[in-house]
């Protein structure tokens, strides 16, 4: 049986941005490692002791940002700052929307992840704040989420199921195997064979990793199982189940 509910749709292969993970949240605003945001664009940097003053500049542009003041000059073109610059644990912080005022960056801001990601020429930048960058898979969690679907197949105790495979499987995932009574294929997938693991979107928080299995003769089937990073932690979301011949 090829169901719905073990459906998965097929992710999208995207450029991983670089990613900054010291961004602070200071008074509610967004604060930016000045220095390697600058030094990712391309741009020098330079402190000078006596003005307090960070200047960053390339062959075009030159940006003069002093501390404790709410102003900057960008080619003498003079910009407001939300908050002034400072620095916290020797490194020199300014708000968010300075980026998009000084560099021309695109820049936005996800909720979820507490992250800004910033575009500039030909850098893509994802700076997290307050929560970590979620973990990509390693082989050795895919081999044991690949040994669990092969034991969830069969179902023959539902208690002991919720109970046996709540880490591995989100709610819904759990619910349908358990209704199902197991998965629609029987078929064992070796643990230690797998294709290359898709990321869903830039935050790496759903991935795709799809195997193969001798079914009859000439026919073999396809495992892919899409995971979710939920409750720190990744989990199966769902398994397709897909013939393939030869």
């Amino acid at each position: 049986m090829l169901g719905a509910p073990f459906t998965v749709a097929a992710a999208e292969d995207l450029k991983e941005p670089d990613i900054v993970e010291n961004g602070k949240i200071v008074d509610g605003r967004t604060m930016i490692p000045i220095r390697i945001v600058s030094s990712r664009f391309g741009f020098q940097v330079d402190w000078h002791q006596e003005s307090k003053t960070v200047i960053i500049r390339d062959d075009i542009t030159r940006i003069d940002l002093q501390l404790s003041t709410p102003k900057a000059k960008v080619n003498e073109r003079e910009v407001m700052l939300d908050i002034p610059a400072q620095i916290i644990q020797g490194v020199t912080y300014v708000p968010l929307k300075f980026l998009g005022d000084a560099f021309g960056a695109n820049v936005s801001w996800s909720s979820p992840f507490k992250a800004a990601h910033v575009i500039y020429a030909d850098t893509d930048l994802l700076i997290y704040t307050t929560i970590p960058p979620v973990p990509k898979l390693t082989e050795g969690q895919i081999r044991i989420f690949s040994d669990i679907a092969n034991q969830a197949a069969v179902i023959t105790n539902a208690s002991d199921a919720k109970k046996r495979y709540k880490p591995y499987f989100t709610s819904e995932m759990l619910g349908n195997i358990i209704w199902y009574k197991g998965l629609p294929f029987k078929t064992e997938f070796n643990s230690a064979s797998h294709g290359s693991v898709e990321y869903g979107d830039m935050y790496r928080s759903t991935a795709t990793v799809s195997q193969v299995a001798h079914f009859d003769s000439l026919v073999w089937v396809s495992r892919t199982m899409e995971f979710r990073f939920v409750d720190h932690g990744w989990k199966v979301s769902r398994i397709d189940f897909k013939y393939v011949y030869f």
